[in-house]
C-alpha cells in the first residue's frame, strides 16, 4: 500500500481506487484541520446546462476515521439533467460506502459484484480524466 492510498479508506465496499483518483481526492483534504470530521467535495462544470450539456456535477463526501490521518469514502453522487419538458438536476449514479449500496437511474440498484467494479473503474477513470482537463470548479465544504 502506498502512503497516499493509506490516507483514503473504503469501510465496507471494496471498489478499485486508482492512484490518480486517490491523489485527486487527497489534494483537497491536505489543508483541512484535524478538527474536521467530514468534508463534501463538489465538482461543477459552470457551463453545464440541460440545453447545452457538459460535464455532470459530482458530489463526494468523506468522513474522518478514528485515526485522524485516515479519511473514509462515505458517498459519491453523479448528477445529470433529466426530463424533457421540464428537466431537473437529479441523481444519475449514486454509491454509498457507509450504506453499502450503488444505484443508477437507468438500472436501479446495482449488485455489489464484478459488474459494479467494472462500471466503477470506467466511471472513476473518466472522472479523473475530466478533472485533468480542468473542466470542474471544485468547492470544499468542511464539517469542522
Amino acid at each position: 500500500m502506498t502512503p497516499c492510498s493509506s490516507i483514503l479508506h473504503q469501510p465496507t465496499l471494496d471498489l478499485p481506487l486508482s492512484g490518480e483518483f486517490i491523489a485527486l481526492i487527497t489534494t483537497h483534504l491536505a489543508a483541512l484541520p484535524n478538527t474536521c470530521q467530514g468534508v463534501v467535495l463538489n465538482f461543477r462544470d459552470p457551463e453545464y446546462s440541460a440545453e447545452n450539456g457538459g460535464w455532470h456535477p459530482v458530489e463526494i463526501r468523506l468522513i474522518r476515521s478514528e485515526q485522524p490521518e485516515i479519511w473514509q469514502l462515505d458517498y459519491l453522487t453523479d448528477f445529470s439533467w433529466q426530463g424533457r419538458a421540464w428537466p431537473e438536476l437529479a441523481k444519475e449514479f449514486d454509491i454509498s460506502w457507509s450504506q453499502r449500496y450503488a444505484w443508477h437511474c437507468l438500472i436501479g440498484e446495482l449488485s455489489l459484484n464484478h459488474e459494479l467494479s467494472e462500471f466503477w473503474a470506467l466511471w472513476r477513470d473518466n472522472f479523473v480524466a475530466y478533472c485533468a482537463m480542468d473542466v470542474f470548479t471544485v468547492t470544499v465544504s468542511p464539517d469542522c
